[in-house]
């Protein structure tokens, strides 16, 4: 309650959020002398449509930009209860803890690669790494993931990539859903004892529960929609049940988004959404040992203007809160410290993007983006640090629909610490005919230091004592990457090949000194990344499809001329299943295979294989029953999967 109350002073502050959201509708059919107008039913299509890339709507096969858009038929089918849960089903996770999730993208992690709500940007990077589980998953209608630097059009901290998590519009009629689903796992069988726990007698069945509903309603001329997730996680002890395995955890979220229709020319969207959870780690005999309690705020409006038949402006205005406290047990007192590891980041920023078909082959968008960024952090040498950031963009694109596409675009961007940067990129496509495509590119990327980069002064989130001091005469990091791909899409299925190269500049890193007996933060000099991602589709005979994905990557350290260990340097996904539309079954298998996982000088192993099992089936013509088992193999690890097997069964009830 503390906690609540805290920042219930601090929403007061967190105003009501305007903004844009890039909703615009194009139609750019290639039509002789007519003039294409903006059509929401063309554009939208049954083909996904993906904004993330380009900031502008485009149909898959017409993107410039590779995105892998994961659905939310394949979120609802599966075992994801938070973000993490999806992004580990793709091979992006491979770690997490109470600081955060450990998510890599073509070997670029922790901060450079930028998550977005619905193109908003979110605080919350603290510890360098997001906490997935405050993000919102009930209402999702997609996750678009774009690989590569994306700073020409969202700035700092796209090096790696962009993580944008799509939530679905409320729409025009009433609708309901809820969803309940149970988590339980075998008993925990320590393999450096010889005790072994009975199946039965120590089986727990309600180890997680996880609630989410969904309420869509018309209330005069606007479109509502109320959405709620509620979490609960038990502890899972060890087979003497001295200590908890996984920690114990209540979560809770409350979001509301709506839509106005004022005339023909013009649409405001507004909502908020707030999230608290509480998390208690490694309980032992003498009590938790560690507690986190998080709270995220958000607040937003947006509008959309339709100027004319080819031309569009858009605002939006949004706040984003992030809260993270840590607090310790003490056995000996049996009390709790509180207010002593005190963590919040805020981000404030208005936005105005503008779009224009000059000709009904050329598309110009440009935009403002102003920012206010802040933190206070019990470790950091100042109490109180902020910037701001100020952006313009633009992006030019040729195209003709089902033949070939050009895009250039070009951002500045003044940051109050660092001064001006400049991050350019090019893009294009080609159709070649029977579904082949080629796609390429070449952009830069920028990232400025974030406050734990500048002004840590110590770090004790792994129990060390060892101190560590930040730089605040670092300087921003930059990236060159090149991308070429081909893609073959067709009704059968699809396959894709995508090759990347990327040098990273002013690479900041920790170095130890054994003179000072400490660690700090430095801008190393360079690295570079290179590798392959690949990945395909085939649908056979009987509603049953196969897909398959390979990816390869090779990173090296040029100042200490050694090869860097940061994910797998092979990563292999396969997946079987089914579809049928008429008994609505969608089932699936599919598995991970990680080799070279591990800097081979360091002990642990080197290769992982994964499997998981998900099983949905249509009960009449409102509910639905699913069914799964992660991680089948039984593969345990520090860094990956921390259990065996994982059961799930959940209910779904769609009015």
């Amino acid at each position: 309650m503390e906690l609540i109350t805290a920042w219930t002073r601090k929403l007061l502050v967190v105003c009501f959020i305007f903004s844009l959201m890039v909703n615009f509708s194009l139609t750019a059919q290639d039509s002789g002398d007519s003039k294409p107008e903006f059509d929401e039913g063309l554009v939208f299509e049954d083909e996904g449509i993906t904004v993330t890339g380009t900031r502008t709507p485009k149909r898959l096969k017409d993107s410039p930009v590779p995105v892998e858009v994961i659905t939310a038929e394949e979120i609802e089918g599966s075992n994801a209860n938070t973000v993490v849960d999806v992004l580990n089903d793709y091979g992006l996770v491979y770690t997490g803890n109470g600081m955060g999730d450990y998510v890599q993208i073509q070997g670029m992690g922790k901060n450079r690669i930028l998550y977005l709500v619905n193109g908003r940007r979110i605080s919350g990077r603290i510890a360098q790494r997001l906490k997935g589980e405050t993000l919102p998953l009930a209402n999702v209608e997609r996750i678009e993931i774009i690989r590569g630097p994306q700073s020409a059009l969202y700035g700092s901290d796209a090096l790696g990539g962009v993580i944008n998590i799509i939530t679905k519009k409320p729409p025009g009629k009433m609708t309901f859903s809820a969803s309940l689903r149970n988590r339980f796992l075998p008993p925990y069988n320590d393999p450096a004892t010889d005790y072994k726990p009975d199946p039965f007698k120590d089986f727990n069945p309600i180890r997680e529960q996880n609630f989410n509903t969904v309420l869509g309603f018309p209330l005069g001329f606007s479109r509502n929609s109320i959405d709620l997730e509620a979490s609960r996680g038990a502890f899972y002890y060890n087979e003497t049940e001295s200590a908890s395995v996984l920690p114990e955890y209540y979560r809770g979220r409350l979001g509301f988004d709506s839509s106005l229709g004022l005339g023909d020319n013009l649409e405001v969207r507004f909502g908020g959404s707030g999230m608290v959870m509480r998390r208690d780690d490694q309980t032992t005999a003498r009590g938790s040992l560690n507690r986190l309690d998080y709270l995220r705020l958000e607040g937003f409006v947006e509008a959309d203007i339709w100027l004319l038949s080819n031309a569009m402006l858009a605002f939006r205005l949004y706040d984003n809160y992030y809260q993270r406290n840590r607090d310790a047990y003490s056995a000996l007192n049996n009390t709790w410290t509180t207010g002593e590891r005190y963590e919040n980041d805020n981000i404030a920023a208005l936005e105005v993007q503008g779009m224009m078909e000059a000709t009904p082959r050329l598309l110009f968008t440009a935009g403002f983006e102003g920012a206010f960024s802040s933190m206070e952090k019990y470790n950091l040498s100042k109490d109180f640090v902020y910037l701001d950031r100020e952006s313009l963009f633009f992006q030019g694109e040729y195209f003709i629909i089902d033949r070939f596409s050009v895009t250039g675009g070009l951002r500045l961007e003044r940051n109050s610490i660092f001064g001006f940067a400049a991050s350019p990129k090019l893009s294009g496509m080609i159709h070649l005919g029977k579904g082949f495509r080629i796609l390429g590119g070449a952009g830069a990327g920028y990232r400025a230091p974030d406050f734990s980069d500048l002004y840590m002064e110590r770090d004790d989130e792994g129990g060390t004592a060892t101190p560590v001091f930040g730089n605040p005469d670092l300087e921003p990091e930059y990236s060159l990457g090149f991308n070429l791909g081909l893609e073959y899409s067709r009704y059968a299925g699809f396959f894709q090949i995508n090759a990347y190269y990327s040098e990273l500049f002013n690479e900041i890193g920790r170095r130890y000194n054994p003179d000072g007996n400490y660690y700090y933060n430095l801008n190393i000099a360079r690295s570079l990344r290179m590798g392959i991602d690949s990945e395909g589709r085939l649908n056979l005979p009987y509603c049953l499809f196969i897909s398959a994905g390979y990816s390869w990557l090779y990173a090296w350290d040029r100042s200490l001329e050694t090869e860097l260990f940061i994910q797998p340097n092979h990563m292999v996904k396969m997946k079987a299943g089914a579809d049928f539309p008429g008994p609505k079954i969608y089932t699936w298998l599919q598995g991970r295979f990680f080799s070279k996982f591990r800097d081979p000088t360091r002990s642990g192993a080197e290769a992982r294989f994964i499997l998981d099992f998900y099983f949905s089936i249509g009960l009449g013509s409102h509910f639905k029953l699913n069914f799964g088992i992660d991680n089948i193999t039984g593969e345990m690890d520090r860094i990956g999967p921390e259990t065996a097997q994982t059961f799930s069964i959940g209910l779904t009830y769609t009015m």
